[in-house]
């Protein structure tokens, strides 16, 4: 392919993305996917729902069809299961409260709000917690695929910290037949916990230990594998040293801290890494995604050997899952 091939390739996929912006957040506007909320619709019935010209409400039902947002046949449009869920729940605006503090961000480096901070995390992650398991459900799955196949027995006892929905621990011990999951987390945000283990049935597995994970003790000694999952980044260095210090006498010998977060190795998430780093700095004052070679470093003073990369080869091609044994 010729440069100004590239180039050219290169400048429809910025005009395509822009203008796919404006047609998702024009679509949210005027009440055209609400629209369809009842079932599928005509252009002409959408539009008069929302009081817009019947034209020019196909051409923009059309685009959103396009963007796989809606499913069209000789009877109309419908929402797409994607569509389906944006209307549900709060990520129907995706992000655009931070992104809108882009601007004063480079003026300033002050982020929209510091969920990094304690006072702080407790309410944003409640609310985000749930659909964060949704999120993540298909990365799990791999994940618990990949440790069942290595090193997690039958018997394992999980402690997730900051467990969050803790799928990452429940869609492992779901896969587990024995298995045990201590989820640590603030005491509102256990419940959406809760709420995962009873969808996936092992609410009798489940132990919750409730408060901040810095300050409250774990047993010592008792678990083959501890999971942070999407928790480092929000994390000092000195802060994951001592955590990691801490999940270390947690762990019998021999056992696993596994480690989910953004990682390099899949040129398909290299966008979304970009934008993930970029959305922390808009949302914490401290949070840094961490390369492999750092994490080496802070494992190694925490008492672990070296640690080993697993891409998870699933959307958004951006997460990882770093694990390293206790010495």
């Amino acid at each position: 392919m010729s440069e100004s091939t590239d180039i050219l390739a290169g400048y429809f996929r910025l005009m395509n993305l822009n203008g796919a912006s404006h047609v998702y957040r024009e679509a949210v506007r005027s009440g055209a996917l609400d629209a369809l909320r009842s079932g599928r619709r005509t252009a002409e019935a959408v539009g008069q729902a929302c009081g817009t010209v019947h034209r020019p409400t196909q051409l923009l039902l059309d685009a959103l069809s396009a963007l796989g947002l809606l499913n069209k046949n000789d009877e109309g449009y419908a929402l797409d299961p994607l569509a389906q869920m944006l209307l549900m729940g709060d990520y129907r605006n995706l992000g655009d409260e931070y992104w809108a503090q882009l601007p004063a961000w480079l003026k300033t480096g002050e982020p929209l709000v510091k969920m990094d901070d304690i006072a702080q995390r407790e309410a944003h992650y409640q609310a985000q917690a749930a659909i964060l398991g949704w999120m993540l459900t298909p990365a799990a799955r791999c994940a618990a695929h990949i440790m069942r196949a290595n090193w997690v027995s039958e018997a394992a006892r999980i402690l997730d910290i900051g467990a969050g929905s803790a799928i990452w621990s429940l869609t492992l011990a779901r896969e587990t037949p024995t298995a045990t999951v201590t989820a640590v987390d603030w005491p509102s945000v256990l419940e959406v916990a809760a709420e995962t283990a009873g969808q996936f049935g092992l609410l009798d597995r489940l132990t919750k230990l409730p408060g901040n994970y810095h300050e409250i003790e774990f047993p010592r000694g008792w678990f083959d594998v501890a999971i942070l999952g999407n928790v480092t980044h929000l994390e000092r260095r000195s802060d994951n040293v001592a955590l990691l210090a801490k999940t270390r006498g947690a762990l019998k010998p021999g056992g696993r801290v596994v480690i989910f977060d953004i990682f390099p190795g899949q040129s398909r998430g290299d966008l979304n890494r970009a934008l993930y780093s970029l959305g922390l700095a808009l949302r914490t004052k401290h949070g840094h995604v961490y390369s492999v070679q750092e994490f080496d470093s802070m494992l190694r003073e925490s008492g672990f050997g070296p640690p080993q990369l697993f891409p998870l080869e699933v959307p958004p091609f951006a997460l990882g899952m770093l694990t390293a044994a206790t010495l």
